[in-house]
């Protein structure tokens, strides 16, 4: 049976492999870490557009974020109506305004949504289920999931301890009567549901004759491109990159892609998240690199015997990639279980939707081999400089 020559070196001086371990963890630590952010980042421009109902979307071209939507008018959701193959099409208002916080009494940006009552626009069944007690203008459902610096009671996040509770947006006197699960966005910590009316009280700005989007659900069989393509002619409008007009309709998959796009490519914040990973990478390459390469110098003496013997430089090679395997194992795993409790840690103290995955984690774990396979690689060149003759 032959001697794993590679797993000898790697625990023949355990001082220098705890350091090179040491180094892949802290490189996959930070592996794990971007690519957490980036996956947050997609998650939280997305899940708002993920809990609509809608088959289409109308909305205005110039739309750029959720807070800076920009209006169209309303009768072109009368004229969508008329289009065969649409069931109906809901009226969706948002606005950016002033929340004050019940405990703190400071102000801060908040998201508004106004919504119909009995026709809400969302998927998630809690949400439909209370926008029923919308009946007043001066009820407000409140997002649990949004940052406590807006005041929940127990200081925390909003629950049942707030309903009742009331306050100030934007001068105008409010109620909380309910809250709702669905998230902090990029472009507000949190966000309200109010009735139509309420929504004109609270963001006086928005034109009432416009709205912000119109949620298009298809009759049962209709097919989505035609219907598409039909509301398009009808209503003058096309997708983005085409002629002006004053609407345009989407899938959900092209207004998905469409924040994806702005978020992740177009802005520098997603950039930032995708040099993270690079960089993390390089430090980790170089960390093992340096450990391989100094592991080899000091047993050249030892590579140039076992050449004198016989052995190949394929064989050496081999026992080099596999120190460099070993040393991405040695590191991945506690790499990994520091992860998921940064994650944890993260999740809690800056309510973002970061989690581990199976998809995420053979990612890591094959850069931490491809790093540390490309670092061996790298000290291959010392052992094929061995010469059995500097022995004599």
């Amino acid at each position: 049976m032959r001697t794993p020559l590679a797993w000898h070196n790697l625990v023949y001086n355990k001082v220098r492999t705890a350091i090179a371990a040491a180094g892949v963890t802290f490189a996959v630590v930070l592996v794990f870490m971007q690519l957490g952010f980036l996956g947050s980042l997609e998650t939280t421009v997305t899940r708002f557009f993920n809990a609509l109902d809608f088959d289409l979307m109308i909305r205005s071209p110039k739309y750029l974020h959720l807070s800076d939507t920009h209006t169209f008018p309303r009768t072109r959701l009368y004229q969508a109506e008329q289009v065969p193959g649409v069931a109906r099409v809901t009226p969706l208002q948002i606005g950016l305004t002033r929340w004050r916080s019940p405990v703190t009494q400071q102000t801060r940006g908040i998201l508004a949504i106004g919504i119909r009552p009995e026709q809400p626009g969302f998927t998630t069944p809690e949400i439909r289920r209370k926008a029923e007690m919308l009946t007043d203008e001066d009820f407000v459902l409140i997002d649990r999931k949004a940052r406590k610096e807006f005041g929940p009671r127990n200081g925390r996040q909003f629950s049942d301890a707030d309903v009742g509770v009331a306050t100030e947006v934007r001068g105008q006197k409010v109620r909380i009567v309910g809250h709702f699960p669905l998230g902090t966005g990029l472009t507000a910590d949190g966000c309200i549901l109010v009735n139509t009316i309420g929504f004109r009280r609270l963001v006086p700005v928005a034109p009432p004759e416009e709205v912000s989007f119109g949620l298009v659900r298809l009759a049962k069989g209709a097919d989505v491109q035609a219907v598409a393509d039909e509301l398009r002619r009808r209503l003058g409008s096309v997708l983005p990159g085409g002629q002006p007009g004053d609407v345009e309709v989407l899938t959900l998959p092209q207004a998905i892609h469409y924040e994806l796009n702005r978020w992740i490519r177009e802005t520098s914040i997603g950039m930032i998240f995708q040099l993270g990973v690079i960089v993390s990478l390089m430090v980790g390459t170089v960390i093992v690199y340096q450990v391989l390469s100094s592991d080899v110098a000091s047993h050249i003496r030892q590579y140039a015997t076992l050449k004198a013997m016989g052995y190949t430089n394929r064989f050496l090679s081999r026992v080099v990639l596999g120190q460099a395997l070993g040393l991405a194992l040695l590191g991945f795993v506690p790499g990994w279980v520091l992860s998921l409790g940064l994650y944890a840690l993260t999740s809690s103290l800056a309510n973002l939707p970061i989690e581990m995955n199976a998809l995420r984690m053979l990612l890591v774990l094959g850069l931490t081999m491809g790093m540390c396979s490309l670092s061996g690689l790298g000290a291959l060149g010392k052992v094929r400089q061995a010469d059995p003759a500097a022995l004599f």
